[in-house]
């Protein structure tokens, strides 16, 4: 049994059963964690059994989350190479945790303190899709894996219901996944637009998998 077999039970059922609804969703931007969960309510009650989801360029607020569900430093999660713009993205993320370290028991306000709508948004999707106990497919972008580890620490649980796509191409994206305790499915170097390679890859294992 391979480990694409192992995940797809493990979320779809033993024996799975095959998605009849997918939806696709790419979050650029939102309006943050009760829109988000209202998002998903409609995406469930239209029929929706798998939402292959990702999220935007890093942003950061999502390093931020990270940095503060890891207990990282800014250049832990910024990275130590320097780049253009990489003094503005450190400061940036050293900004926001003054005000964040204290909040890492309480997601929902941390989320209003970090103040990235899009952020709340995917986290909000994935908490109530978790909720409606509808399979999420995630994108290999690093806000979408600051998103899960954020959902994973308001809904305990929730990630019993996610499949890594990909492995996200930065560093605090790739640690962020690891503790959550998800393996990606493909380390292709995509990261953002790298869900609809997943998923096709969820498709053809349920399809050898009967479903």
């Amino acid at each position: 049994m391979s480990r694409l077999d192992d995940e797809l039970r493990r979320v779809f059922g033993d024996p799975p059963q095959h998605p009849r609804a997918v939806m696709r969703v790419q979050v650029g931007d939102g309006h943050g964690l009760e829109a988000g969960q209202d998002e998903a309510d409609r995406f469930v009650d239209a029929g929706a059994d798998l939402v292959v989801l990702d999220g935007g360029p890093t942003t950061p607020a999502s390093l931020a989350a990270i940095a503060v569900y890891l207990a990282l430093e800014p250049v832990g999660v910024v990275g130590t190479t320097a780049s253009e713009g990489w003094k503005e993205r450190v400061l940036a993320v050293r900004e926001l945790l003054r005000d964040c370290r204290s909040l890492v028991g309480d997601p929902a306000r941390l989320l209003e303190s970090l103040g990235d709508p899009a952020l709340g948004r995917l986290v909000g999707l994935l908490d109530r899709l978790s909720s409606r106990r509808t399979a999420v497919v995630l994108g290999g972008a690093t806000t979408t894996v600051a998103a899960a580890l954020v959902a994973s620490h308001l809904q305990p649980g929730a990630d019993s219901w996610w499949i890594a796509g990909s492995q996200p191409v930065e560093q605090a994206g790739v640690a962020a996944l690891a503790s959550i305790g998800l393996t990606p499915l493909l380390d292709l170097g995509l990261g953002e637009g790298s869900a609809d390679v997943a998923v096709a890859v969820v498709r053809k294992g349920l399809e050898q998998l009967g479903a």
